[in-house]
C-alpha cells in the first residue's frame, strides 16, 4: 500500500472536481487531523498582511502609531499571538526566560483589540482578513462572530467574508447558508446572535474552550454585556484573540468602557487619516473618499478661531469649501455629534452641560505625555478613597511629576492593608526626592479613621519629608470657595477639571472616565445665591450601579491645596466642618526629636 505524504494528499484533493473537494477534504481532516492545513499556512501564522495579499488578494492600508490604519491593528493582533505562544512555551519549559523576545513574566497580554472607526474606513474588511487568517493559520481553531442582529451580521461581516472566501479555491472548507465556515468537526467559524432570555444568555454561550479561539464582536456597541462576560470566561486558557469593532455613538456601552481594561488595546480609525482622503484619490478601492469628508464638514462643522480640546476641534491638511466660504488647510473646525462618530470615529458626549469634566479633556489628559519641571518632582499628593459598602472598592491615587495614576485598589475594609500600601508609596516618593507630601483621606462615615490614626503615629514616615500633612476629608463639608460651590466634593470636581488641562492621566482604570465625565451637577439656590452642586454618591450609584470610587480617589489626589483648610477647625456658611489636617498627638514630640 502506497503511503502518501500530506502534501500529496492535498494535491490529490485539489485535482478533484470542485463540488467534491470540500467533502473529501472534510473527511480527510476528520480522519487525519489538521496537519495538512497547518503545513500549508504555517509560514503565514505571524504575518497576516502577507496572508491577505497572497490568499485574499487585497492590501491592508497603513497609518501611523497615533493615526492607525488596518496594518497597525493587524500588528497588535500579531503581537498578542506571539506573546501568547511565547508565554505558553515558557510555562511548559520549552524556552528559558533569557530567550524571551515578545513577552516577559507578569506582563499583561493585550489580546483584546478594540477598534473605533469612522464610516467606510475598512473596519469590516479588517475583521474579514483576520477571521480568515486565524481560521486558516491555526488548526483546529474556532472563530465565533457576534452581532446585534442576524441582519446586521449578514449584511456586514458575513458579506465581506463571502467576498474574500466564497469562491476562493485556495482556502479550505465550505461556506454554509447558516453563516458558518466549516473545515472540520472541531474547526469552524460561525456567526451567532444571542438573546438574554430569562437572564441565561451568558450560560448559553459559555462552554467553548479550545486551543485556538477567536471572538469577533461586529458593531460591538449594540452587543449586550452578557456576551462580553461569557467571552471573558472562555478566554481563560489556550491561545485567544478578541476583536471588538464599532462605529461609536454612545459612551455608556460596554464596548466604550472596555477601553480602560488592562488587557485591551484600543485603536481609532478616522476618515481624516485614510489614504483616499489624505491623497484625494481612490488609493484603497471602495473606501471613504475626500468628497464625503468635505460634505460632512460643510453640514456638521462650525468654523472657529482656535482649538479647544474639550470640543474635539480639528483641522484638515487640504482646503475645503464650507459654510459658503473657502477654507484653507489649517482652518479650525468644531464638529457636532454626527461628525464625531461618522467621520472621526469618536463617541459623542452623552450628557451636555451637566458635568464638570468634559470627555474630550479627559481623553486628552490620558494621551498626554508628562512633562514635569524640577519643582514638580519635589512634591506629591495622595488621595485615598476608603470603601464603605460590600461592593465598593477603596482606591489610592498619586499625583506626582506632572501625572496622576491609580497606585492601588483595595477590595476590603482593612486598615492595616491600606496603611501598608500607603506607607510603601510614601517611602518610594521620598526616595524619588519628594519633600512635600499631603495625604487626603476620605473621612465620610468614619471608615478612614483607622488609616488616619496609623499615619498620625508613624514618626519615621513623617521624618522622611519636610512638609507632611494628613487630611481627613468630608466631601459634604463647606468648600473654600463658598460663593461658587455648595460643598467640598463639588469644588474638588471642578478644580480637578482645571488640573487635568495640564497633567497626564496614566493607565486610567475602566471606571474612571464615567466617574469623572458622567457625574452630573445642578445649580442650587442658597439664600438667593446660585451655586453648583455635584450629584450625591447615592444618585450616581442608582444610575451606574456602583460607587464612584475611582473618581473620588482621583479628585482627592489632584484637587489643589487651597481646597483643604489649614485651620484645625473651620465652619462654612452651611455650618459644615471643612476638611482639615488631622491633629497628631505626637507632633510636639516629633519636633523635639527632629531638633535634637
Amino acid at each position: 500500500m502506497q503511503v502518501l505524504t500530506r502534501e500529496q494528499i492535498y494535491e490529490r484533493i485539489k485535482r478533484l472536481p470542485p463540488e467534491e473537494q470540500a467533502a473529501v477534504a472534510s473527511a480527510v481532516l476528520e480522519r487525519y487531523g489538521e496537519a495538512l492545513q497547518t503545513e500549508k499556512f504555517k509560514p503565514y501564522q505571524f504575518d497576516p498582511e502577507k496572508y491577505i495579499q497572497d490568499f485574499l488578494g487585497w492590501q491592508p492600508w497603513s497609518g501611523t502609531n497615533d493615526k492607525p490604519g488596518q496594518i497597525q491593528i493587524m500588528d497588535a493582533y500579531t503581537l498578542a499571538l506571539r506573546q501568547q505562544f511565547e508565554r505558553r512555551d515558557f510555562e511548559h519549559g520549552r524556552i528559558a526566560e533569557a530567550d524571551l523576545v515578545y513577552w516577559k513574566p507578569n506582563q499583561t497580554i493585550k489580546n483584546y483589540i478594540r477598534v473605533e472607526a469612522g464610516h467606510t474606513t475598512g473596519k469590516t474588511k479588517t475583521e474579514s482578513g483576520l477571521v480568515n487568517h486565524f481560521l486558516d493559520c491555526f488548526a483546529p481553531s474556532t472563530v465565533l462572530m457576534y452581532g446585534p442582529s442576524q441582519d446586521s451580521l449578514k449584511d456586514n461581516l458575513w458579506q465581506e467574508l463571502q467576498v474574500d472566501r466564497g469562491s476562493n479555491e485556495d482556502l479550505p472548507g465550505r461556506m454554509l447558508d447558516s453563516m458558518e465556515i466549516r473545515i472540520g468537526p472541531n474547526h469552524f467559524a460561525k456567526c451567532r446572535v444571542t438573546s438574554n432570555a430569562h437572564g441565561k444568555g451568558t450560560t448559553r454561550i459559555q462552554g467553548k474552550h479550545g486551543e485556538y479561539l477567536m471572538f469577533v464582536l461586529d458593531e460591538a456597541e449594540g452587543i449586550p454585556d452578557f456576551v462580553f462576560e461569557a467571552i471573558d470566561s472562555m478566554t481563560s486558557g489556550g491561545i485567544s484573540v478578541v476583536l471588538m469593532v464599532a462605529n461609536p455613538q454612545t459612551r455608556t456601552s460596554k464596548f466604550h468602557k472596555m477601553k480602560e481594561v488592562a488587557n485591551v488595546r484600543s485603536f481609532r480609525m478616522s476618515c481624516l487619516h485614510h489614504p483616499n482622503v489624505r491623497q484625494g484619490k481612490e488609493v484603497v478601492p471602495g473606501a471613504v473618499r475626500r468628497h464625503y469628508v468635505e460634505m460632512m464638514v460643510d453640514k456638521h462643522c462650525a468654523i472657529v478661531e482656535k482649538h479647544n480640546e474639550d470640543d474635539h476641534t480639528f483641522e484638515l491638511e487640504f482646503p475645503v469649501t464650507a459654510k459658503k466660504r473657502e477654507c484653507p488647510a489649517g482652518t479650525v473646525f468644531l464638529p457636532n455629534a454626527e461628525f464625531l462618530f461618522r467621520v472621526l470615529g469618536k463617541a459623542p458626549k452623552n450628557i451636555s452641560d451637566k458635568t464638570a469634566i468634559p470627555v474630550g479633556r479627559f481623553e486628552s489628559a490620558c494621551e498626554r505625555v508628562p512633562q514635569p519641571d524640577e519643582d514638580d518632582k519635589t512634591w506629591a499628593r495622595l488621595g485615598v478613597d476608603v470603601s464603605r459598602f460590600g461592593k465598593d472598592y477603596g482606591t489610592l491615587y498619586v499625583r506626582y511629576a506632572g501625572a496622576v495614576k491609580r497606585a492601588a485598589q483595595f477590595l476590603k475594609q482593612d486598615s492595616n492593608e491600606y496603611f501598608r500600601v500607603v506607607k510603601e508609596t510614601c517611602e518610594q516618593l521620598a526616595q524619588n526626592g519628594v519633600k512635600s507630601l499631603h495625604i487626603r483621606v476620605d473621612g465620610g462615615g468614619g471608615f478612614g479613621g483607622g488609616l488616619i490614626d496609623k499615619l498620625n503615629i508613624e514618626i519615621e514616615l513623617r521624618e522622611l519629608f519636610e512638609d507632611f500633612e494628613v487630611f481627613e476629608v468630608h466631601f459634604q463639608s463647606a468648600p473654600s470657595d463658598q460663593k461658587s460651590y455648595d460643598d467640598l466634593i463639588t469644588e474638588m470636581m471642578f478644580e480637578a477639571a482645571e488640573t487635568i488641562k495640564g497633567i497626564a492621566i496614566l493607565d486610567a482604570p475602566e471606571t474612571l472616565e464615567a466617574d469623572l465625565c458622567e457625574r452630573e451637577y445642578k445649580t442650587v439656590n442658597r439664600k438667593g445665591k446660585d451655586k453648583k452642586k455635584i450629584e450625591s454618591k447615592d444618585i450616581f450609584r442608582d444610575r451606574l450601579k456602583r460607587s464612584p470610587d475611582d473618581g473620588d480617589g482621583f479628585c482627592l489626589a489632584v484637587a489643589p491645596d487651597k481646597c483643604f483648610s489649614k485651620a484645625a477647625v473651620s465652619v462654612g456658611e452651611a455650618g459644615r466642618v471643612v476638611a482639615a489636617p488631622t491633629s497628631n498627638p505626637l507632633d510636639a514630640l516629633f519636633r523635639k526629636v527632629k531638633q535634637s
